[in-house]
């Protein structure tokens, strides 16, 4: 079967956002980024899906303040070690979202601990645990996306002292 790019159509509420799939990519990306967008766009309201930057990395979703800031950073596919700590001293006050299914979770915590120990400033990073049944349960067959961040495991991986939470 050959391998295509294809577009997704996801609703919020009343927004419409597209999410492209590129060839190489399973059908979890683009419902791993409609589960980032759900659960952020409130929180980051110049969230964006796949924007391109000004950066040798390209995140699949991201928010930049008013003054071009980097707030906000998500991954939801595969990314190096070598990766993740050039963006954690590049963004310092960034929030890292990383997606991950339940049984990656637990090794790239461990992964991010031994990367991160010779590291004397972290920024703000959760690991949200990709719901098993998401597509199928959190999804309609219209793309209406319909979850909480209550009814998703989000890992606290690093939280800055001070730090504002405002959901």
């Amino acid at each position: 079967m050959p391998y295509h790019n294809r577009k997704y159509t996801f609703r919020f509420k009343e927004k419409k956002v597209i999410f492209n799939k590129l060839a190489h990519e399973s059908e979890f990306h683009p419902f791993a980024k409609a589960l980032v967008y759900a659960l952020y766009h409130k929180e980051y309201p110049t969230l964006r899906v796949e924007a391109k930057i000004n950066d040798r990395f390209q995140p699949d979703l991201n928010a930049v303040g008013f003054d071009g800031t980097m707030l906000f950073w998500a991954e939801v596919g595969p990314v190096s070690l070598t990766k993740i700590e050039k963006l954690f001293k590049k963004y310092r006050k960034a929030h890292f979202v990383f997606i991950r299914e339940e049984k990656e979770s637990g090794i790239f915590q461990k992964q991010l601990d031994k990367m991160a120990k010779d590291m004397h400033r972290l920024p703000w990073v959760d690991i949200v645990v990709y719901p098993v049944h998401f597509h199928e349960w959190n999804v309609s067959d219209e793309g209406d996306v319909f979850i909480r961040k209550e009814d998703v495991t989000i890992i606290p991986w690093h939280e800055p002292e001070g730090r504002m939470k405002y959901y």
